[in-house]
Order: C-alpha cells, then structure tokens, then sequence
C-alpha cells in the first residue's frame, strides 16, 4: 500500500513515528556534540596552562595607589600548544580579535600538518601586527620574523616558508615590502 494509498491517520501516525524518532536522533547528536566540545576545551585548556599568559603592566592611577595590569596569551604559543592537543582531525582555524578561538573538524582522521603549519603562522601575524585605536595597520612582524618565530614554535623552516607562500596565494596574507600583512581571507582559512 503506497503512500496514496494510505488514510490520513495511517500517515499522521507515521508521521508522529518519524517525528519521535528525529528527535530521539537530533538529542543523541547534540549530546555527541557537547561531548566533543567538551574534549576541545579541555585540550585548549592544557594548551592555555603550557603556553601560559604574559602580564604587563598598563600603568598606574594619578594617586600612585592603583596599579593596572594585564594578563595577555601569546596567542602563537597558544596555537602551537592546542595545535599539539587537539584531538586528530581538529585544528585551529582563527584566532579572533576578542581571544576567542575558532577550531574546525577537518574532516580528516588526522589533521593534516599544513593545516596545523598554517593556524601557527596566522597566529604569528595576528600576535605581531599591531593596529592604532581605529584599527588601521601601524606595523607588522617580517618575514623572516614570522619564520623564525614559527621555528621556535616547533615548525621546520622550510615547511613554515612553503605554508606562508600557500596563504599568500590563498590571499590569507599579504607579502610586501618584507611585512606580512593580515589579507581579505585572513579570518576564513
């Protein structure tokens, strides 16, 4: 009997069937979900304590009673030591101008390594460019800078130089005049 062929009960019963059981899926989805952000942030949160915060001083109030301080991450470290901790198949993506980090599925059952080489470099031009209080660029860290800080960051230098010339094509970064500029994709890949 098709579905033609069905009264009007047959099929709101189905149809309450079908119902209960999406959400019986959509609840163990969601479930599976929180249990994998669960992982992440645990990761991030053993990179966090590796990678540490540097605290400096942002000044002092008139009455000499008030001091000010602020706890910053490297976010380059950062991002290599979640880099190392993420579960395979998961990478940095982007880390955003409010500290947050974006952490995307590959889709692989590893994490591909230029991928994770090009999450480290980002990192590195967005720790080093520094903007003016209307975000224009005032300056930003040189190639060699981003290559060598990509090294210490565990990154082989050939590697890191290869990656930075693939985001430079994929117009993630700019190359001029010896800087590496943030490019029009630089929050998307």
């Amino acid at each position: 009997m098709g579905m033609a062929e069905e009264s009007a009960h047959e099929q709101m019963e189905r149809h309450a069937a079908l119902t209960e059981e999406l959400a019986d899926v959509s609840a163990e989805r969601d479930a599976v979900a929180a249990t994998v952000q669960d992982r992440l942030a645990d990761a991030i949160g053993a990179a966090i304590a590796e990678a540490g915060a540097s605290v400096g001083s942002r000044g002092q109030s008139r009455d000499g009673k008030r001091f000010r301080f602020e706890a910053r991450l490297d976010r380059a470290a950062l991002v290599a030591a979640a880099t190392e901790r993420l579960p395979d198949g998961f990478v940095v993506s982007h880390v955003n101008d409010d500290g947050t980090l974006s952490v995307d599925w590959t889709g692989d059952s590893t994490t591909p390594s230029k991928r994770e080489h090009g999450a480290i470099l980002k990192a590195i031009v967005a720790e080093e460019t520094v903007t003016d209080g209307d975000g224009f660029i005032e300056s930003v860290p040189s190639r060699d800078r981003v290559l060598s800080r990509a090294v210490e960051l565990g990154v082989d230098e050939s590697d890191a130089a290869d990656r930075l010339a693939r985001l430079a094509t994929l117009d993630v970064v700019d190359i001029a005049d010896d800087g590496v500029y943030p490019d029009e994709n630089f929050s998307r890949y």
